[in-house]
């Protein structure tokens, strides 16, 4: 059996194995199924919503709760705010919700809105950490905040709290994306960050969790396994800190495998290592966004629509799907969602799980209001 289709048929014979309610009874699945758009943050091809039909359908057939931007969507800061201007008023008219609309800004290599577009430059995680001044962390954090909410957005994907202990992880450590390869630093600069971010009036997130920066590879490319190279106590620091300072607005997961934590799933798709580890030994009741479900180390593996709902039932709220265009041209989010369906009519997706995502998607988007 080919290796994608024997790991979907594990993940659908987890997500069935982790039903705990009978088929959905029509009334709560006509319920359930305009909202479940809301559990998306996509990606989008283009730089304007006029005539932009495939983004057309995600705000309004598809109804997503947020879209994510990449350099490919972004022009200049005029178009920027134009855009996310036009997505924000069509994603009310179509929904009557306000829209997450979500970039990686993390300072440095990894910063969306980049000089090439006319932004200013950013300092990396690692400039700051080989500073250590927690105030200008904090400064910085402020200044990308700024030029986020200029723009029109109000999620950023970062800081990143990887501990970088691995001088040759390829994808944390090579891309100067870690603060430190101490988890006390790491802690204090991501405190500072989601501070100055926070007084602008921006959204964050937490990541990559249990931790990528002891990997030897790249989750983007393949399947990456930390089973000998990871260190809980070192690594999960950052995250019990500042999950018990109130500090954490969002949580996005790792696609690493760990065999001490599961021994047949990923972090993304983990059952125990969510609901298991994050929320229950460290006690973290926030949202969880899932890394993208088409990096290598899902899609080529479990396949998008598998993943999505194994994700889902495994205690993520918000599934990323960086890019909704496929390779023979139809929708990803689309795809995802008549997937999510079936499995909720036919009784192998728990409704409860479904409505706690829910709940939790609403509550970050009532924060909106409050900055």
């Amino acid at each position: 059996m080919p290796r994608l289709a024997a790991a979907s048929l594990l993940l659908v014979a987890l997500v069935a194995g982790c039903r705990t309610a009978p088929a959905l009874d029509p009334a709560r699945l006509l319920a359930l199924e305009p909202e479940l758009g809301q559990l998306l943050l996509v990606g989008f091809q283009g730089t304007e919503l006029e005539g932009n039909a495939p983004l057309e359908a995600l705000l309004c057939e598809a109804r997503v709760g947020g879209v994510v931007l990449f350099a490919r969507n972004i022009v200049d800061a005029e178009q920027l705010a134009r855009l996310t201007a036009a997505l924000q008023a069509r994603a009310r008219a179509c929904t009557g919700r306000a829209l997450l609309v979500a970039v990686d800004a993390e300072g440095g290599q990894v910063m969306r809105l980049a000089p090439r577009a006319g932004f200013t430059g950013t300092l990396s995680a690692q400039e700051l950490g080989e500073t250590n001044d927690f105030t200008l962390t904090e400064l910085e954090a402020r200044r990308i905040a700024r030029m986020l909410r200029a723009a029109g957005i109000n999620w950023d994907l970062a800081p990143v709290v990887d501990v970088g202990y691995n001088p040759a992880n390829p994808v944390i450590v090579g891309a100067a994306r870690s603060f430190s390869a101490n988890p006390l630093l790491v802690t204090a600069h991501a405190r500072a960050f989601v501070r100055g971010m926070r007084d602008e009036g921006v959204l964050t997130a937490l990541k990559h969790f249990p931790g990528h920066g002891s990997s030897y590879g790249d989750s983007h490319k393949g399947f990456v396994d930390v089973t000998a190279t990871a260190n809980p106590d070192v690594e999960l620091v950052p995250y019990r800190t500042l999950i018990a300072e109130r500090m954490a607005d969002s949580i996005m997961t790792a696609h690493v495998f760990n065999r001490a934590l599961d021994d047949r799933l990923p972090a993304t798709l983990s059952l125990r290592t969510i609901t298991g580890l994050l929320r229950g030994e460290l006690g973290y009741d926030g949202p969880v966004v899932t890394d993208d479900l088409r990096m290598g180390a899902i899609q080529e593996h479990y396949g998008l629509a598998p993943a999505a709902a194994a994700a889902l039932a495994a205690g993520a709220d918000v599934l990323l799907i960086a890019d909704d265009r496929l390779p023979d041209g139809r929708s990803a989010a689309l795809q995802t969602l008549a997937a999510l369906r079936r499995r909720l009519a036919r009784g192998r997706l728990d409704p409860e799980r479904v409505e706690s995502a829910l709940a939790r998607v609403a509550a970050l988007k009532a924060r909106l209001h409050e900055r």
